[in-house]
């Protein structure tokens, strides 16, 4: 990032006695910040990602170039309402830095997944189901943890995955004086759990998604996804965001929309935050 050497300069000179110093420490963190980034970057698009990533800094160092201090500056006439605009507007960028980092890596990260062969991806599924139940026999962990664990994968509709759980804690009971989990247990019903799930899954996948406006946006039934989603028009102020977290719904960089599971209770919800008619 070499540079940017003189733009990290200038975002400093105001409110640092040794701006240069400053800028060369700035540079070595973004610096070690990207190569840690590109680890997680399929090597197709790093170069796309080093491009936007020195934008992003050289618009943080613009931004940081408006801060100033009083202890370098002079205290006389000092610009206190602009600086705090400034300083408002420079954390503003820092914030939007990151989240497109995140963005941009969690697309990656499903870039990367999907273009695995469906073998890798079941051989990894089953490493992580077999590392949680170990790990639950080396530790003596609490049961109802690891089966809460598990259930949330079988409603996943993963049958196969559930079936080589369940095939594994009986080979496992066998040498235990104290069975992980007796046969009468819940756990033993998570494949059948798994199938009923893909079963109605494969049902409202044939479903023609549907949308139902609302003044600012609309409310969509993704039935393939099994999702209940609100796109705005706009992206909502604080209050509403923090209404939809607080009301379980999530934010799905993916689809761009506000979501969660497709139930009769989130449909409700959705209702009275919006105030409109579903059905």
């Amino acid at each position: 990032m070499a540079e940017l050497w003189e733009a990290a300069r200038r975002a400093f000179s105001a409110t640092s006695f040794d701006p240069e110093k400053r800028a060369a420490q700035y540079i070595r963190e973004y610096e070690k910040l990207l190569l840690d980034d590109l680890k997680e970057i399929p090597q197709d698009e790093q170069g796309q990602y080093i491009a936007k990533f020195k934008e992003w800094v050289a618009t943080l160092f613009a931004k940081h170039s408006r801060i100033m201090s009083a202890a370098i500056t002079g205290p006389a006439r000092f610009p206190t309402e602009r600086n705090r605009k400034a300083n408002n507007s420079y954390e503003s960028a820092v914030a939007e830095f990151q989240s497109w980092r995140e963005r941009v890596q969690a697309a990656a990260a499903r870039r990367i997944e999907a273009a695995k062969p469906q073998e890798q991806k079941t051989a990894e599924a089953w490493e992580r189901v077999k590392e949680d139940i170990d790990r639950f026999v080396d530790w003596n962990l609490c049961s109802t943890n690891l089966y809460n664990r598990l259930e949330t994968i079988a409603r996943k509709g993963e049958v196969e995955l559930m079936q080589r759980a369940i095939d594994y804690v009986r080979e496992l009971n066998k040498g235990r004086k104290r069975p992980i989990y007796t046969e009468r247990h819940k756990f033993f019903k998570l494949a059948e759990l798994a199938a009923a799930i893909r079963g109605r899954r494969a049902v409202t996948a044939e479903k023609t998604d549907k949308d139902v406006p609302f003044d600012g946006g609309i409310v969509r039934y993704n039935f393939a996804e099994d999702r209940l989603q609100i796109l705005f028009n706009e992206k909502p102020d604080a209050g509403m965001i923090g209404t939809l977290k607080h009301s379980g719904f999530r934010w799905s960089p993916r689809f761009g929309a506000w979501q969660r599971q497709l139930t009769r209770n989130a449909e409700d919800t959705a209702k009275h935050l919006l105030n409109i008619k579903l059905r």
